[in-house]
This record gives C-alpha cells, structure tokens and sequence, in this order.
C-alpha cells in the first residue's frame, strides 16, 4: 500500500500548485451526507431515541470539536444523541477488545493502523461499502489508495480520517537565545540530520532544571511504536519482515537504532528519563516527535514561540511514518443505520474540512486547498513537514497478533528502560520472545 500511497502523494505534489483554494472555513463546502429533518412534527414524535457511544484516543479539544459537530447533527436528528468517550491510546485496543467480548463495544469507533487488521479479520466490523452509492457523499473524493487497510473482499469497513506524518514540533524561542539554526534551516541548508540535531539538542538540554533537547515519546511511554519506529526506519531497520512471518529488528542496523534511542535517554541525558511525562507546551522540550494532530494543542501555546520541521535525516533517510486513523462501525452495534449515517455524517465533505485543523485528512479537495495548508504555523512549514514527507512516509508496522505483539514488546523494552540488560541483549531476547506470535 505504501509504495501506490507514495506515488499518488507525489502526484499530489504536482497539481497542489494548480489547484483552486477550498478558502477557509467559512467557506467549507455545504454539508453532504447528513440525514434531512424529518417533514412533520408528527413525524419527530414517533422516531424512537437512540444514543449511540463513539470511542477515540484524542484529547478534549478533539472531543468539543466533534460535539460541536453532534449539536449540529442533532438539529436534523432530533432523536439521536451521541456519546463521545476518550480512551487513551496505549490502552485502546485492550479495552476496545474487552469491550467487545463484553457486548459493551461503542457504534462508532477510532481504529489505528496497527489495530485494524485485527478487527477486520474477527469479523467485527460493520460492511459500509453502501456509501459509495451516495452521490452527495461523495466517497470519489477518497484517496483509493487510504482505503486499502479498510478494504478486504472489495468490501469497505471504514472511511480513513487521518493519515498524518511524523514530524519535530520546535520551541523556536530556545533556539533563538542560544544562537542556533533551527530544523527548518538547517533541512533547508541540506544539513538536517541526526548528528546536528543531537548537536542541537545537547547545546539545548539542562536536565538538572528539568529541561531536554527532544523527545521522541508521545502519548506514554507504552507508545513504543511512536516512538522508535521512525528511528528504526532511517537506520535501514525492519521490525518485521514483509510478510509479517519473521522478527527481523535483531540486526546491525536494529541494534545502531536502539543505541541511539537508548544513548539520548541515558548517555547524552537529552531526552526525559522513562516515566517522566514532560510536554513540549511546558516549554521544557526543545524538539518533541509528534504527529499533526497535536497541532490543537500546540496553537494554545503563548509563552513561546514554535515551529514544525520535517525529522532529521539518518544514514537511509529520514524515515518518516505515516499515522493512520479510521472511523468504523462495529458489527454488534444495536442502531447499525444510525451508527453509519452518523459515521458519514463525520466524515462528508465539510466535517472532515472541520477535523483537518487536526488531522490531514484523505480527502483529495481538501488536502490540496489553501484552507489546509494555513492549519500550521505557516503554509510553508506545512507544505515542508507535512505534504513533502508524504512522499516515502510508511505506515507503522500492523500484525493480526499486533496486541500480543505490542504487550510482549513493552514489557521487553522495560529491560533497556531499566538499564538491566544491554541493546543487543533486548533485541536478543525480543526476537525469541515475539517469533513464536508470528506463525
């Protein structure tokens, strides 16, 4: 799916320039997809209320952002009332499975990439391919390509939200008191890489108050895919080989990337220790990995000046990941026609217009409009961390077996966290501990 992402985003780099602005959000398309008031009064009083529950990983801001849409929704569906439930995301598909097996599961649902497979291949996923027959959907305007994860049997499962690279959000301030050229100069200059960003991050840090040069862990310190992934990427690393059959990190390039990861945290002291839970709005990280998505939080900021910049360059690239993020039905939901009109609903034209100051949606007119690129601090810091990384971002790695896969992982990376074993002596054991999940 990769390689076909990487070219069409390619394309999309070529008509950006040409294509007509969407204009801001005022200017949103009209609505499409919603379901239209009921005609009479009569009618109102004989729908039966339904409430149905919607789960995501996001933060409050997410949350008023998609209650501002429900009120909206419920102006046409006096009858439906949604309710939005925020589940952290080292904690989602844990509890999501629970919640299934429980016959508690929310209608409406976030899935990750690494998630999907699983829920796909249980049978436990709604079949929505039925909006591709709504012409005011508009379901064309789908990248083809995003729908891949969601697709199996040419059936539909879901509608991708957001497909979001990795990126260095910067305290602009910090680098400006102590003299240095930023991410974004320096990648300009050709010169972004790790050794100038470890430079920078040194010059920077002073742990003794508290204060690091970067931070490659977002949302816990269970998150480890976020935050080694890219790292494993651009040292020529692979978790797993291509079919998904083989644990392939326990090599030269694998231990190089860990090493790294390992030497910030404890030799060069540039990075929070495990456990520590400082954030970049704080004003006490330099340089912090994230994903678009936190640009909400970060444009709430007004004690300093920030940036985004692509990730530093290491020996095979930069190896840029790709977030991936769908909205999907589950099967045992009771209000099935409510659930998908709802999911539609979010996802139409002018909503997912609304979610893209949040999330780089799939939507090709959006994407490529003025509107979105103005969602960061400036449309040229888009374009330079977000659009031009598209082309050869990858995907986190996804696994039928991921929750097992993601468990055992942990608890094995709490032995370099510990400092009670070597790199070499965690990727040893990692690979004869998650080799008997892949058969």
């Amino acid at each position: 799916m990769n390689k076909k992402f990487s070219l069409l985003m390619g394309t999309l780099l070529v008509t950006t320039s040409v294509v007509t602005a969407c204009g801001t959000k005022t200017d949103a398309p009209a609505a499409t997809g919603a379901t239209t008031a009921p005609s009479s009064s009569t009618e109102v009083k004989a729908q039966k209320p339904v409430t149905l529950k919607f789960s995501i990983w996001g933060n409050d801001t997410h949350k008023k952002m998609y209650e501002d849409m429900i009120a909206k929704y419920k102006e046409s569906n006096p009858n439906i009332s949604v309710e939005i439930t925020i589940i952290p995301f080292a904690d989602y598909q844990q509890k999501l499975s629970i919640m299934q097996a429980s016959n508690s599961a929310p209608d409406v649902a976030w899935l990750a990439e690494r998630m999907i497979p699983q829920f796909i291949q249980g049978g436990q996923l709604l079949d929505v391919t039925s909006l591709k027959a709504d012409t005011a959907y508009k379901f064309d305007e789908v990248y083809p390509t995003t729908l891949d994860l969601l697709t199996k049997d040419s059936k539909i499962y879901g509608i991708p939200f957001s497909t979001p690279t990795s990126m260095i959000y910067y305290n602009k301030t910090m680098f400006k008191a102590k003299g240095l050229a930023t991410p974004t100069e320096l990648y300009k200059q050709g010169k972004w890489n790790y050794e100038e960003f470890l430079k920078a991050a040194k010059t920077l840090a002073d742990p003794g108050k508290g204060v690091y040069g970067t931070n490659f862990v977002r949302n816990g310190w269970t998150n480890w895919p976020d935050a080694l992934q890219t790292v494993f990427n651009s040292y020529g690393a692979e978790l797993l080989s291509k079919d998904g059959a083989k644990f392939t990190l326990n090599s030269k390039e694998g231990e190089q990337a860990l090493q790294l990861y390992s030497d910030m945290i404890f030799k060069d002291k540039v990075h929070p220790k495990p456990g520590d839970q400082t954030t970049f709005d704080t004003g006490k990280i330099a340089m912090q990995k994230e994903l678009f998505s936190y640009m909400g939080k970060a444009k709430a900021i007004k004690d300093f000046e920030w940036d985004i910049a692509p990730l530093p360059q290491g020996p095979k690239g930069a190896g840029t990941t790709m977030g991936y993020a769908g909205v999907v039905v589950m099967k045992d939901s009771k209000f099935p026609k409510e659930a998908t009109d709802f999911l539609k609903y979010i996802t139409n034209n002018e909503n997912m217009n609304i979610t893209s100051q949040y999330f780089v949606p799939s939507r090709k007119s959006i994407l490529e409009s003025e509107s979105f690129l103005k969602q960061g601090p400036s449309p040229e810091s888009v374009k330079l961390a977000v659009i031009d990384q598209m082309v050869g971002a990858t995907t986190l790695p996804a696994h039928k077996n991921w929750q097992q896969i993601d468990t055992k992982m942990q608890t094995i990376l709490d032995l370099l966290y510990a400092q009670s074993g070597t790199v070499k002596d965690v990727l040893t054991k990692a690979e004869s501990e998650v080799s008997p999940l892949l058969k």
